[in-house]
């Protein structure tokens, strides 16, 4: 039996499947440990316990790190949008329209997700990086042995830095973007820059600006 033990162990079908359900068992704890700590944020949040002075200065970090990188990611999407779209419309005659189509496809997805990816690309991964390097140098240890909850002094902040400044960064992600879509328009079809703002009014509505920035909250 033993013998029989052995030789299964020694198959490539038993170590990919044991590969397999360690990894999966990694993957379950790691989510199961985030999900705890968010809870455990969203338990002190709602029981007043912020601390604003660290939350005022993560919210500049977000505001700040990834503006440049946000507006350039979004503003260039917007303007391949406008480039695939712009010349064959107005050639149609529907020149009046590649201003809406933009800003729909911009406030709706692109801006709201580019913008996202842009923000955890530039600022994700250094704050990753940052509490990493506080968990291996046990400074998240010190914080417990000295009675403060890393919950509340790391997470927190951040959370709700996220919560309230990526509605602002996507609003001038979304003007950037719909604005090279203008510039781009202009240039390959030579729709005129009254026209384009009047079609960008046009496909504005309240309900696609709000599913946006809860996106952007999220």
């Amino acid at each position: 039996m033993n013998k029989v033990k052995k030789i299964i162990k020694n198959t490539y079908t038993y170590k990919v499947l044991a590969g397999l359900a360690n990894d999966s068992v990694d993957w379950f704890e790691t989510v199961g440990q985030i999900g705890m700590n968010f809870v455990s944020a969203l338990r002190c949040i709602l029981s007043g316990c912020i601390n604003l002075k660290h939350t005022v200065n993560q919210s500049s970090i977000f505001g700040v790190d990834s503006l440049l990188m946000t507006l350039s990611m979004v503003g260039i999407s917007g303007m391949i949008i406008a480039l695939q779209i712009a010349y064959e419309m107005v050639k149609q005659g529907a020149g009046d329209y590649v201003g809406m189509l933009v800003t729909v496809a911009i406030i709706r997805e692109i801006g709201p997700i580019m913008g996202s990816f842009a923000v955890i690309s530039m600022v994700g991964s250094s704050m990753a990086a940052e509490i990493g390097t506080m968990k291996v140098t046990e400074q998240v240890d010190a914080m417990k042995v000295l009675g403060v909850d890393p919950v509340y002094f790391l997470i927190v902040p951040r959370v709700l830095a996220g919560f309230f400044i990526m509605p602002f960064v996507i609003i001038l992600a979304n003007t950037a973007g719909i604005v090279g879509g203008m510039l781009t328009s202009n240039m390959v079809s030579g729709l005129s820059t009254l026209n384009y703002i009047d079609s960008v009014w046009r496909g504005l509505s309240e309900k696609d600006i709000f599913v946006s920035l809860l996106k952007a909250s999220i």
